[in-house]
């Protein structure tokens, strides 16, 4: 078993350091006491898994090879790409932008492969909160030790989803076949050869006309529609937080203040009296006499509510 495999692995290394060290233990005696140590923690870790606790492990472990074992294949003809491909393009200079959409390509038929499974926490208010989730393309770089740039590869990734998008590609046409000078690794079905010379000349004809890899992608989100939804997004959230402070505002009771200098004063939160509560907060200061660095305080004080109200400044 692999366990058991790991298991001794680790016996062994600890065996090796306590070789290098004389004074713990003479290294004659290891060829005779290794051997017996090692099937003794063998022997005691089986009997560990034997349990129910050890079962469990076993039956947890024996799941998650499951679930890695039926991660789907890759839905384009090509394949997902190998950890040494993305280096050898990655190590290319200068990275043109046939290069970054490349990259982007094989990056974006190798996501739909990764586990991108989502546990969510429920909160006491009745909300929900990820808790965890599976590694994704980040730990799929991680564990192969690529040593490109992770959201450089996201940004390449996203060009090329969008331009899949725009062209509207089959699942099966991987992008990196339709770029100049490219050619398929395998024949293609009757179905697709008509969209992929359709989408080969299309493709061309924006490489061409946008060369830069930024220009390329605001004409490619500006033809998705991208910043209008964005916008609308946007808005319709800080409409939203917006409603949640005035109703917020509005449960709030008057707050009454006692300060040393400034004496008694009450603060309105009634979002319907703010500006007329501010008004009176800055009448008030003016009529007390305070001392010079007391008024120089007042005095910036009230020039950045007379800025933030967007009125002129009312100072003294």
């Amino acid at each position: 078993m692999n366990i058991l495999t790991s298991a001794s692995k680790k016996t062994s290394s600890i065996f090796q350091e306590l070789a290098d060290a004389p004074a713990i233990a003479p290294i004659y005696a290891f060829p005779v006491t290794a051997p017996v140590l090692l099937a003794l923690g063998t022997g005691v870790f089986t009997a560990c898994l034997a349990t129910e606790t050890g079962r469990a492990i076993l039956s947890e472990i024996k799941r998650r090879r499951r679930l890695r074992e039926k991660l789907p294949a890759s839905p384009s003809l090509r394949g997902s790409p190998t950890p040494e491909e993305l280096e050898a393009d990655g190590a290319l200079f200068p990275r043109t932008l046939a290069i970054r959409l490349r990259i982007g390509s094989r990056l974006a038929d190798l996501e739909p492969t990764l586990a991108r499974i989502y546990r969510h926490k429920k909160l006491p208010n009745g909300q929900k909160r990820l808790a965890a989730r599976a590694p994704g393309l980040k730990g799929w770089l991680a564990d192969r030790r690529v040593t490109l740039n992770y959201s450089t590869l996201v940004r390449y990734k996203k060009l090329a989803q969008r331009l899949r998008q725009l062209l509207a590609l089959d699942d099966r046409l991987p992008l990196e076949w339709l770029m100049p000078g490219a050619s398929p690794d395998r024949p293609l079905p009757a179905d697709l050869q008509a969209p992929c010379a359709a989408a080969r000349r299309r493709l061309a004809r924006l490489l061409r006309e946008h060369r830069n890899f930024d220009r390329l992608r605001k004409h490619v989100e500006a033809k998705l529609g991208i910043p209008e939804l964005l916008t609308v997004r946007r808005n319709a959230r800080r409409a939203k937080e917006a409603a949640r402070s005035r109703r917020w505002l509005a449960k709030q009771k008057p707050i009454h203040c006692r300060s040393v200098v400034l004496g008694d004063y009450t603060v309105n939160t009634d979002p319907t009296r703010l500006d007329a509560t501010a008004r009176a907060f800055a009448r008030f200061l003016r009529e007390k006499d305070l001392p010079p660095k007391l008024a120089a305080l007042r005095d910036r004080f009230l020039r950045r509510l007379a800025d933030a109200a967007g009125s002129p400044a009312a100072g003294p």
